[in-house]
This record gives structure tokens, C-alpha cells and sequence, in this order.
């Protein structure tokens, strides 16, 4: 056997086009001379230019047909890749499997290349040497090289969370500060804490096996999340956990999970300016190309296959290709170019935003795969395709797999290997799919035939739905708990192989060491300590030790003030050495420092820990007991029924720059392409369609929710023209982004909306009784007292929050109701509770038009209309699947037809248009909707309401205003003792520039740290304001006077409580006057910093522009302050701004009312009074004039945030 050659076909199977799938070792030896020779002269040339070349057809479509060409693999540019991966992964769907198996016919080879160095005689281990297949499996066993797998074991685990119940759990500002006390009276022994345990996980055990998929399923609440991050080693730190989970034999404290193990969530966290491949790309090169891919094992065994692998790294063409491979089986290829996208700037698709998070994790090196509902949001034949490929990749490859999902088809259903079903923190079933149909039956439940079998399992361990399945006649039904399913499995067959699995340990011998070993890690780690400077390292360390970015900016800015007050220049440290009490002083300011330093260490240690109160109001009491909410009776409010059509409706946007550079010419990108339809009352609309294929945006412009982009067509409501002011007074929209305010109860924001939205003559008990009526529909009565929280940090699930969406719209009571993806993150049971919601809701006579993805049999059959498909569904197969997939654009090249073609010529077409225009004509003696007011509410009302939710909402987030008090008594304390009683020493100048410094550090850190820490807080409900506004809730100024008017209480306090401490410790005259001066200018200019950050929002698209604008500003306002240069010193050309910078008249109210009246000489003989103004330029007189001056900066700042709300608009969709 020739090593050359093995090598030569080993190490070129990835990269030479076609031939990967057509050509072998063998088949090679037999082409032209011409090719021959060229490989013969690659062969000879030295190692490492030969591992960076290879034969290629031509890639670029020019050439000769036939002719083949040596490239540098290293060499080739997007273009070339992609048509590389073309030719490799023509049809993800079809050519997937056949190149995997390539993939693994390479590192086979590598084992013949090993074999053949154990057997330099051909002493073969197989009697018959071109059996491949069993050479391989031989020579596998002699030389003990496998492809690398891992066997996730978890015993007797139980996690549970210590949280507050009723009102103390809570995050008010005086809950923050009793809960800090309660922890620590109870760390010291004092008082036992009030928290109660709320388990999640009992006592479950099983095992994750390599090279089979296994689906876990279960209802909300199950703890499906908690289990996957516990076996992925991401848990919260502050949930006790015990029991041990193993990988391949090893605890979880000698290696890192996280190289390992990957952890796909629930929620896209992503940079929405990003483009999907810089995404995947930016993911790759961070973690490294995925072992998957590059069998990093051999490749330390193999040096030519490790020089080839290291080389393509260096340059990055590994993560280009894998990110272009994995693009192409999530079928991102299409918006690959586009950016990503977020709440404010208009990018992919929900669904497609998913399949990028799940792609994050793919291209990384982990072989361990534990996926949260990667399906949410995607339609049923795409999930299918996902997959069916990562299937291949665990089957072929030997990876791992966990994977939740909410709605499976049957068909997605059939593709794993192993089920796990969890139902309230335990394990029902666990074991081979096959499998779990005869354990139910044997305890007498069956699953109908047109059932789906993922949608039985879901609903048999629920006390409502669990009855209608029960099949034994012979005995009468009673209800099976959960703990008695659990308790039954541990003796079925599937639980005892279970059992026996976990008592034999694993085989440590078979693991390979590598990952183990320590060594390399503390060798990185030391050379990040020495490559990183100081400033970085701490600015990271904020930032992890923060929860969020309000206490990250406030940490910050302290930091940066304790560097900035005790570095020598603010206060002079020559001072007190010139005085005889040098030893006194300087003890005092070192004790204070010590003070100071020591009361921060303390005070901020809770910093790290996690508040389990947040977290877990939503998650762990939000459980949804099993209410019956069959509706018997319509709403209790009238509305008008409504009909909407459209006809002809175009959407253009202009085209990206990203296409225009691949030479697209157009100006325009034309989205919608004139599309006809109508919805009618009391009928249930489908909008179906794969992932990007226009839904959201034909629902958009619906809707009138869009910002940009070009609108061409006809839309009519009744039959008469839509006007956008009076259509948002009678629809609803549930938008696919489940956007609220956090830190108000479920049961506020519904009270918020119906206070807005229903008419001005619907009395107060009428309106809480329609919010009740709602909450009961769709099942949010249990969670009526739970905070709504951030998506994937706190509050609400993802299904919970979805319900919320929806309530929020039907309190409203409208008459048209547009619904994107209601279903998306719900499981079976929840979707079908949403649309028996939905139903109900239609039968009252609305129009209802929902997007859907992944409809189930049973939810599909809901709707009233779908377009017909073309061919006969399979028994038991999935219609939406089915039509989906008949109506690919693939399908279409395949069978050579145009659907769209095909719908105009048929007569079904015939009948929408004439359906069309019947309802465009008004009905006689019908009328165009007229309202006298554009809002429900008057403009009073809306500011009552408006800072009514900013009242809970700031009384309910200590992260801002709890933490925005205390570093404001910190730093008064620093100050003090800084500063002590320097307020009345005027003996000389230095006297006076000390005590101005004072003024100066606090005017400077405490405005600059309420500007940043406001911004986050602004950002976030900015967000939801543009949600609320286009729901023609409130207009902009309601808005903008609420988010004001609720600062001025919370600023006043946090001035008072720097004043009193300062003033009283510093040291300075204590006169009615002068106190009341110091408060007033420390509270106006705490103000206009808190309002300039507010503005800065508002002016900005997003809260990182503004922090990076805000930046500029405070730079020079310290520098034009008239502290660093006095205003008569600074050049006259730029004197004039001194006298625009809000800072310099803070510092000259401040001086002139505290010195500005003192005519003590100093030691020069010039007063005090006549030196500040011959110095500093202030004069006594101008007192009122600057109190004047520094309220109309507050004033102008507040307002300017105004008028940002109500005239730019930031949100792009």
C-alpha cells in the first residue's frame, strides 16, 4: 500500500468538489494521463506547500468543461467557497448524509494510514485486505482509534430554587433594601430567612447516549431548561443542585463544559447590525472550528493531516467553510448577506433569527449538543429538514444530542431515537421511541390515530386533557399523577434498562486524555494575565460582576471617581504636610480611605449574586393549573364586525449594499409581489409559508406597522379606503416579538391596555370584569401577580409571555385582530389553548389573521381556509409539512411548474377575486369609521396612565434606583471624610480650590453616573413605547411627560441624601440659605444630567450610540467646567461655550452661594469674595441669574427628549 496515495486521497476529500461524492481512491488510479501527472508533481512537492494545494474542477463556471486546475485551498474567496459547497451540498435536504459519510470515510482513511504504519508488511488483520469496511472496523479495534463519542450520565439529580413568595418577592425599592438586610441577619445566625424552596428537578437519572437522537419533551413548567442546563454545566449558581452528571465517566469539575457541551437557548441574543455570516463566522473563530468537522484527535496523531488542519486555521478558511456549510443546511444561504436584525432595526425573519442561534453553537467544536426549542418560530418542513441533518451528523459522525421541542410533527417526531418526558420535575418516560406507546397502554391511555404522537404525550400527564385518552372500559378512569407515572416506569422494561445502564460505570480507559489535561489551560490563562492591561481587566471584571448594565455603569463610574478624587490632583496632598497636625490629617484621610474602600468591598459583594426573586417569580410559580375555560357566551363588550382586503399589494425596500456589490443593479428590492386577498368576520385566516417567505411583511403593511420601504396596492376596510388613524383604534396586532414593560405585573399590563384602548364610556368595573374574562380565556389568572420580566433573563417563559401578547391585544376589544406566529414557543398543549382562545374569539364575529408555523393536525383543522396543495397527503403525515414541502422552490425546478402560475389559471383564484371585489364595494347605507378623537382616551388621561406604569416600573427596579441611593451615600461618606470640614478653612487659595473640588468631583461623577445609568432603563421602554404607540394607545408626549415627571421624586431624594451628608460633614456655613442653595443647585443638576441622558436616547437609534455621543459631551463639559481653567484663562475664541456648558453654571451657582458673600481676607489680603471673581469670573450678584440658568438646562433638556419621541422614529421594520 502506497502512503502517498492514501494521503493524497484521505486528506483531499473534502476539498475536491464532485469527485467527493463520485470518486474513490481506486477510481482515480484509472483517469487521464493529464490528471495523473498533476497529482504525481503535487505528491512531490515539499509537505507544507502540498497540504495547501489540491486538484479542483473550475469553481467560478469559466473554463473548459472537464478541465481541472490546482488551487491553494487557502486561496479561495467567498465566491469559490460557495461554489465548492454547491457542488458538495447541491440539496441540503438530499446530498447532506452522502457528504457526512465522506467526511467519515476520511478519518477511516487516516485509521488505513495508521494501520498501514502498524503493518509495514501488509500483515493485514482482515483476511480479505480490500473489504474496507471491516479493515477499518479491525484495524479500529487493534490500534483502538474510534471517532470520538460521549455518554452524558445524570443520577439522582435535584435542583431547587430559594425564592420569596407574595409581596416580598417583589424587586421594589424598599423589598431590594429589607431583602439585603434579611440576608444578612440571616448569614450571621440573627433570624432565619423568609425564602421558601421551590423545587424543579426530583430525583431524576437517565442517560444521554452518543450516536442517537433523543427528543425531550413536556409541558411548561417541567423543568426542561433546568434539566438541559444542567447537563450542559450552565446552571445559575444560586440553585441547589445535587446529584452527579458525568461525561463519559468524568465529574463535571475535570474538564470545561463549556469547550464540550453546547447550550442552545430559547431566546436569539444577537447583534442585530451583524450580518448572518459574520455571525456564524465571528462564532466560529471565537470557539474554534467544530471537531465534527476536523477530528482534532487524529489530527494530533496524524502530522501531515494536523499541518494541513493548523494551516487552513491560520488564516481562517476552516470557520469560513464550516459557517458556509452550516448556512447551507439551515437554509440561511438566502439572507446570509442581511443583517440580523433587533426590536429597532428591521433584519431576518423570527425564524430565521432562530436557526442563527442555533447555528451559533453548530460550527463550534462541542460534540455534545443540548438544543431549548430551536423550533420556535420555524415552519413545520423546515424544523423537519434541521433535523433530519443534524441526525445525520450524530448517526455518522458519533455526536450527542438533547433536544427539546415544543410542537414536533409526526414526521420530525419519527427522526429521534430516544424519548424523554418530563412532567413537573420528573422523568415519565425515558427510553427507545418505539417504546413509549405500549408503556401508556399498559396503563390504559392510547393515542388516537389522528393524534399526533409528541402531541399525546404532552397532554396524557395532564389532569384536564388526560381523561379523553383513557381506553379501558372495563374499569372506570381515574385520574394517574405524574409521581405514579414516574413510580410505574422505574419497573417497565425501558426504566429497568435504565437502571442497569447507570449501575455499570463507564469505561474511563476507552476516553481519550486529551481533553483532561490542564496544562494548556493554565498556560492560556497566564498569557491572558500578561497580554491584558490594567484598565481592560478591571472594565471586565465590572462587567461580569454586574447583573445587568445600570449597575455595570454605576460600578464603573465609582471606580473611576475613587481613582479620580485620590490621585492627587482634585485634592492636593501637599495641604495637610503644611500644617503642624501632619500626622492627625494624614491618619484621618488614610482611615477614611480605608473606610471608604471598606465599606465598598462589603456593600458591593452582592453585586455577583443573582436575585432567585426576579428569576423566579415568572418560572417557578407561574405553573398553569389546569382551568376549563370553554366559553360559553361572546365578549361582554360590543364591537362592530369588519372586513379587510387588499388587492395588488406591492412592498419595495431599497436594495441592500451588501447584494449591490454582488452586481445586482435594482434600486429597489420588491418583497411583496401583488398579493390579493380578503378576511371576512367571523372567519379564522391562515398565513402560511416557509421561513422569510413574506408573512410578517404582508402582515406589516397590513397592519400599517411599517417605518420604511415603498407601498403599492389597495387596502379597504368594509369596502372603504383605510385610513391609519381610525384602523388602529379597532385592530389588534400580536406582534412576534413579545415586547413589555418588565417590571409591571401580567395582570397591570393588561389594566394598562384596556385603560388606553377600550372607549371612554366603558365605566371601571365594566373594564377590570372584560380583563378578568380575558385573563380566564387564555389562562393567565394564576400568573396575574408575576412580573413580566426581560426575555431569557427573568419574569415570564417564552409561552407565557406569548399568552401575555395576545391578552394585551384581545382587552382591547378590537374588531380586526392580526396575530404574527402566535403559536411559536408554545408546546402542543399551550397552542391549542391560544387557538381555542383564538376560535373563541372568531366565533364572536372578528376577524382574526394569524401567521403560523408549525401547526399541528389538530391546529391546522382550526383554520377555515388554506390553499389546496397538489398531490394526496400521506396517512398520519403533517398537512402543513406536506404543503410546505410540495411548494419548495426545489419542487418547482423539479417538476418544471410555476404554483403561483398554477393558482392564477385555476378557479380557485377565480373565486378569491370575485370575493375580492364584492367586499371592496361598501354595503348600502354603510358609513367609513369616524372617530371625534384620534386616541381612546384624552390627553390627561393618557399622562395619568402613562405615569402610573412609570410609577410601578421605577418603584420595581432597585437595579437602578436602589443602586443609584446607595453609591450616592457611598460616595457622600467618601467625600466627607475626604473633604472633611474644608468648607469653612479660607486661611488661602488652596482652601478654597479643595472645597471646589468637592463641588466639582460630586457635580461631575454623580451627573455623568445618573446620564448612563438612566439610558438602559430609557432604551428598554422606548422599545415597548413604539409597540404602544402604533397600538394607538397614547401619543409621544403623554409618553415623554411620564418618563420625566417619575425622575423628580427619585432625584430628589438622591440629592437630598447627598446634600445632607456632604453639607453637614465638609463643613460649610450652616445658614437656611446657603443649605437650601446647595440642595437646589445639586438636585437641578442632577436633574439635566438625567435628562441629557434620557435626550440622548431619544436622538440616538440605540442606547450604545448614545452612551458613545453622551461620552463626547461629558468630556467637554469637565473640560469647559471653570474648574480645570478658569473661565477668564480659557482663549477668548472659546469663551463663548463656557457660558453654553450646563456644568460651568452648576460650579457658579454653587461657589458664589456658598463664598460668594464672604469678605474674610485671605493670606494674601484679597477677600474672598473679590477673589472668586477676579479668579473665576463669578459674581454674587448673578445668583438668581444661574439658579435661572440651571433650571432652564433641566427644562430644555426634558423637553428636547420630547420632542425626540414624538418626531423620530428609530425603529426600522
Amino acid at each position: 500500500m502506497r502512503l502517498d496515495s492514501g494521503s493524497r486521497s484521505g486528506s483531499s476529500a473534502w476539498w475536491r468538489g464532485p469527485d467527493a461524492f463520485s470518486r474513490s481512491s481506486s477510481r482515480m488510479e484509472g483517469d487521464d494521463d493529464e490528471e495523473a501527472l498533476r497529482w504525481a508533481a503535487l505528491e512531490r512537492l515539499p509537505t507544507n506547500d502540498r497540504v495547501r494545494r489540491a486538484i479542483l474542477p473550475p469553481l467560478g463556471g469559466g473554463g473548459e468543461a472537464g478541465a481541472h486546475q490546482v488551487v491553494d485551498v487557502l486561496g479561495l474567496g467567498p465566491r469559490e467557497r460557495r461554489a465548492l459547497l454547491e457542488r458538495l451540498v447541491r440539496v441540503a435536504d438530499e446530498d447532506n448524509e452522502r457528504f457526512l459519510l465522506k467526511l467519515k470515510e476520511r478519518v477511516e482513511r487516516c485509521v488505513l494510514l495508521l494501520g498501514a504504519l502498524a503493518w509495514p508488511h501488509g500483515d493485514w488483520p482482515a483476511t480479505n485486505p480490500s473489504d474496507h469496511s471491516r479493515s477499518v472496523l479491525l484495524l479500529s479495534c487493534r490500534v483502538g482509534i474510534d471517532m470520538p463519542t460521549i455518554e452524558v450520565r445524570f443520577e439522582h439529580l435535584r435542583a431547587e430554587a430559594e425564592v420569596r413568595v407574595g409581596t416580598s418577592g417583589l424587586p421594589t425599592v424598599l423589598n431590594s433594601m429589607t431583602n439585603k438586610l434579611e440576608e444578612v441577619t440571616s448569614a450571621l445566625g440573627v433570624r432565619r430567612s423568609r425564602k421558601q424552596a421551590m423545587p424543579i428537578l426530583h430525583d431524576v437519572s437517565g442517560i444521554v447516549r452518543p450516536r442517537r437522537m433523543t427528543l425531550l419533551l413536556g409541558p411548561p413548567g417541567s423543568g426542561k431548561t433546568t434539566l438541559l442546563l444542567a447537563l450542559a454545566g450552565r446552571l445559575d449558581k444560586d440553585l441547589k443542585v445535587s446529584g452527579k452528571v458525568t461525561y463519559n465517566g468524568h465529574g463535571m469539575d475535570e474538564f470545561v463544559p463549556e469547550r464540550t457541551a453546547a447550550y442552545i437557548s430559547q431566546h436569539d441574543l444577537h447583534i442585530g447590525e451583524m450580518t448572518v455570516r459574520e455571525t456564524l463566522e465571528f462564532s466560529a473563530r471565537c470557539q474554534g472550528v467544530g471537531s465534527r468537522f476536523v477530528p482534532a484527535m487524529l489530527a494530533d496523531m496524524l502530522t501531515e493531516l494536523s499541518r494541513r488542519e493548523k494551516a487552513c486555521a491560520m488564516r481562517g478558511q476552516e470557520a469560513n467553510v464550516i459557517s458556509d456549510y452550516i448556512l447551507k443546511i439551515l437554509g440561511l444561504e438566502i439572507c446570509a448577506d442581511t443583517m440580523v436584525g433587533d426590536e429597532m432595526l428591521r433584519g431576518i425573519s423570527g425564524g430565521q433569527r432562530k436557526r442563527v442561534t442555533t447555528g451559533e453553537m453548530l460550527v463550534g467544536p462541542a460534540n455534545a449538543l443540548f438544543m431549548d426549542e430551536i423550533s420556535t418560530g420555524l415552519d413545520s418542513s423546515t424544523t423537519f429538514q434541521i433535523i433530519k441533518s443534524l441526525r445525520q451528523a450524530i448517526h455518522i459522525l458519533g455526536g450527542t444530542a438533547l433536544i427539546s421541542l415544543l410542537q414536533p410533527a409526526p414526521e420530525t417526531y419519527e427522526l429521534f431515537d430516544d424519548i424523554i418526558l418530563l412532567s413537573d420535575g420528573q422523568i415519565v418516560y425515558q427510553g427507545p421511541r418505539e417504546g413509549v406507546l405500549e408503556f401508556f397502554l399498559s396503563l390504559g391511555f392510547k393515542c388516537p390515530e389522528r393524534k399526533g404522537v409528541a402531541d399525546f404525550l404532552q397532554e396524557v400527564t395532564s389532569r384536564k386533557d388526560q381523561k379523553q385518552y383513557w381506553v379501558r372500559h372495563d374499569k372506570p378512569y381515574q385520574y394517574v399523577s405524574v409521581k405514579e407515572f414516574a413510580s410505574t416506569f422505574q419497573s417497565f422494561h425501558a426504566g429497568r434498562a435504565i437502571s442497569s445502564g447507570l449501575a455499570v460505570p463507564f469505561d474511563k480507559s476507552k476516553h481519550h486524555p486529551a481533553a483532561l489535561t490542564t496544562s494548556r489551560f493554565f498556560k492560556q490563562y497566564l498569557l491572558l494575565l500578561a497580554v491584558n492591561q490594567m484598565a481592560a481587566s478591571l472594565f471586565r471584571f465590572v462587567g461580569g460582576a454586574a447583573r445587568n448594565m445600570i449597575v455595570a455603569n454605576v460600578f464603573g463610574s465609582f471606580m473611576l471617581l475613587i481613582f479620580m478624587v485620590l490621585g492627587g490632583y482634585i485634592l492636593v496632598r501637599a495641604y495637610g504636610k503644611s500644617h503642624p497636625s501632619v500626622s492627625e490629617e494624614e491618619l484621618k484621610e488614610k482611615y477614611a480611605n480605608l473606610n471608604g474602600n471598606a465599606l465598598a468591598e462589603d456593600s458591593l459583594a452582592p453585586i455577583s449574586s443573582h436575585q432567585a426573586t426576579i428569576g423566579t417569580i415568572g418560572s417557578c410559580s407561574a405553573t398553569v393549573e389546569n382551568h376549563s375555560c370553554t366559553m360559553e357566551r361572546g365578549m361582554v363588550l360590543p364591537f362592530t364586525p369588519l372586513s379587510l382586503t387588499f388587492k395588488n399589494i406591492k412592498y419595495f425596500v431599497d436594495m441592500p449594499q451588501e447584494m449591490k456589490t454582488h452586481g445586482i443593479a435594482e434600486d429597489r428590492l420588491e418583497l411583496l409581489k401583488g398579493v390579493s386577498g380578503s378576511f371576512r368576520p367571523g372567519v379564522l385566516t391562515a398565513l402560511m409559508g416557509v421561513s422569510g417567505a413574506g408573512k410578517t411583511t404582508l402582515m406589516d403593511v397590513l397592519a400599517g406597522r411599517k417605518t420604511s420601504g415603498y407601498i403599492e396596492g389597495n387596502i379597504n376596510i368594509s369596502g372603504h379606503p383605510k385610513r391609519q388613524e381610525t384602523f388602529a383604534r379597532v385592530s389588534g396586532y400580536c406582534e412576534q416579538n413579545d415586547i413589555h414593560s418588565p417590571q409591571v405585573t401580567v395582570y397591570e399590563s393588561l389594566l394598562f391596555s384596556a385603560w388606553l384602548r377600550l372607549p371612554r364610556d366603558v365605566d371601571s368595573n365594566t373594564r377590570k370584569m372584560f380583563i378578568e374574562e380575558v385573563m380566564e380565556l387564555v389562562e393567565l389568572k394564576p400568573l396575574r401577580n408575576a412580573l413580566v420580566g426581560l426575555p431569557g433573563v427573568n419574569g415570564l417563559s417564552t409561552e407565557q409571555r406569548k399568552r401575555l401578547t395576545i391578552a394585551v391585544e384581545l382587552v382591547a376589544n378590537p374588531s380586526i385582530i392580526f396575530m404574527d406566529e402566535p403559536t411559536s414557543g408554545l408546546d402542543a398543549r399551550a397552542a391549542a389553548i391560544v387557538m381555542r382562545t383564538v376560535r373563541n374569539t372568531v366565533d364572536t364575529g372578528r376577524t382574526v389573521v394569524c401567521t403560523i408555523h408549525q401547526p399541528s393536525i389538530d391546529i391546522f383543522e382550526a383554520f377555515d381556509e388554506g390553499i389546496q396543495g397538489v398531490r394526496k397527503i400521506k396517512d398520519g403525515y403533517n398537512p402543513a409539512t406536506w404543503m410546505l414541502e410540495i411548494t419548495t422552490a426545489f419542487q418547482e425546478q423539479t417538476l418544471g411548474v410555476d404554483f403561483s402560475d398554477l393558482y392564477k389559471k385555476s378557479e380557485l383564484y377565480q373565486r378569491n377575486m370575485a370575493l375580492i371585489q364584492e367586499l371592496s364595494e361598501p354595503a348600502a347605507g354603510s358609513s367609513d369609521l369616524h372617530f371625534r378623537n384620534q386616541y381612546s382616551q384624552s390627553f390627561l388621561v393618557q399622562c395619568l396612565a402613562c405615569l402610573w406604569k412609570q410609577n410601578l416600573s421605577y418603584w420595581r427596579n432597585p437595579a437602578y434606583n436602589a443602586v443609584r441611593l446607595f453609591f450616592t451615600t457611598v460616595i457622600a461618606l467618601i467625600f466627607g471624610t475626604v473633604f472633611w470640614d474644608l468648607g469653612g478653612k479660607m486661611g488661602q487659595s488652596q482652601d478654597l480650590f479643595n472645597a471646589m473640588g468637592s463641588m466639582y468631583a460630586a457635580v461631575m461623577f454623580l451627573g455623568v453616573l445618573n446620564a448612563t445609568s438612566v439610558q438602559p432603563v430609557v432604551s428598554v421602554e422606548r422599545t415597548v413605547f413604539y409597540r404602544e404607540r402604533a397600538a394607538g394607545m397614547y401619543s409621544a408626549l403623554p409618553y415623554a411627560f411620564g418618563q420625566v415627571t417619575i425622575e423628580l421624586p427619585y432625584t430628589l431624594a438622591q440629592a437630598s441624601v447627598y446634600g445632607i451628608i456632604v453639607y453637614s460633614m465638609i463643613g460649610f456655613q450652616w445658614t437656611v440659605a446657603k443649605f437650601f442653595w446647595y440642595l437646589f443647585f445639586m438636585y437641578f443638576t442632577f436633574l439635566y444630567f438625567t435628562f441629557y441622558g434620557m435626550m440622548a436616547v431619544g436622538l440616538t437609534p440605540s442606547y450604545h450610540v448614545a452612551s458613545i455621543v453622551s461620552s463626547a459631551f461629558y468630556g467637554i463639559w469637565n473640560l469647559f467646567s471653570g474648574f480645570i481653567i478658569p473661565r477668564p484663562k480659557v482663549p477668548i475664541w472659546w469663551r463663548w461655550y463656557c457660558w453654553a456648558c450646563p456644568v460651568a453654571w452648576t460650579l457658579y451657582g454653587l461657589v458664589v452661594s456658598q463664598f460668594g458673600d464672604i469678605t474674610t481676607p485671605m493670606d494674601n489680603g484679597v477677600p474672598v469674595n473679590v477673589f472668586i471673581e477676579n479668579y473665576f469670573g463669578f459674581k454674587h450678584s448673578w445668583l438668581g441669574v444661574v439658579a435661572a440658568v440651571v433650571v432652564a438646562f433641566a427644562v430644555f433638556f426634558a423637553c428636547l427628549f420630547g420632542f425626540a419621541i414624538m418626531k423620530l422614529n428609530f425603529q426600522r421594520r
